[in-house]
């Protein structure tokens, strides 16, 4: 396994996120502003769209990065069409973050609440390849898989509801392979198998994607651990304009 796809990829172990998003409603839960799992919102899977927002995570440079910024400066850099990409907060094993966004209102939001993204070839890394026989796919998806399989917590609250069953119902994987281009000033601090190019790839993580929010400010938390010693939680500030 690549070590990119513990500390690096797409953050497949930074799984904790907490957004804020108006004071909590006491009661009920936050699972009817979540889309289900099996939806397609605008016409694509909810793998589909963690794949599209993989794409901007990695081909947005280091300077612009929404994934580097801890501040919401670059919440708004790259995004387009119906929904509306909420990166993690990048940080130490044991860290938790808060960052505010601003988000026009009749958006979805896809929360990226951590995900592997598993490329060919590896720039810093030559001998990364499938065994004689073996399909891409195949080799890749095991690769991601191996990460994603350490988190053992993941909770979500949208406006102090939880959303229930979120480890075990919003794990997403590429069913095919997909193409991927990392900017190269992404190589260092995020992803060192970047080669600049477009490489085929799979992806691996927890999404959840939430119907447009009222206008507003909203709370959304997500925290989560691993058993290699991650703990993390963001908080996201977001207010719908």
């Amino acid at each position: 396994m690549k070590i990119r796809s513990v500390i690096g990829g797409c953050g497949a172990l930074a799984l904790l996120f907490t957004s804020a998003v108006t004071p909590a409603v006491a009661g009920g839960n936050g699972r009817a502003q979540v889309y289900p799992s099996h939806a397609r919102p605008y016409g694509a899977s909810i793998a589909t769209w963690g794949e599209r927002a993989s794409q901007w995570v990695y081909g947005t440079p280091y300077d612009r990065s929404p994934l580097f910024d801890d501040t919401g400066a670059n919440c708004g850099v790259n995004q387009r069409g119906p929904v509306w990409f909420v990166a993690r907060i990048a940080g130490p094993p044991v860290f938790e973050g808060t960052r505010r966004c601003t988000i026009p209102r009749q958006k979805a939001i896809l929360l990226y609440i951590g995900a592997v993204v598993s490329t060919y070839p590896c720039a810093a890394d030559p001998t990364f390849r499938p065994a004689p026989g073996q399909r891409l796919y195949d080799f890749l998806a095991a690769d991601a898989d191996a990460a994603m399989d350490t988190v053992d917590h993941l909770s979500v609250t949208i406006d102090g509801r939880p959303v229930p069953r979120v480890l075990e119902d919003h794990r997403h994987v590429s069913r095919n392979l997909f193409r991927i281009k990392g900017h190269l000033s992404m190589q260092t601090a995020f992803d060192p198998c970047i080669t600049g190019h477009r490489q085929p790839a799979v992806m691996d993580g927890f999404f959840l994607m939430l119907k447009p929010l009222p206008r507003g400010v909203h709370t959304v938390r997500v925290h989560g651990t691993n058993t290699i010693g991650h703990i993390k939680t963001f908080n996201y500030h977001l207010t719908i304009v």
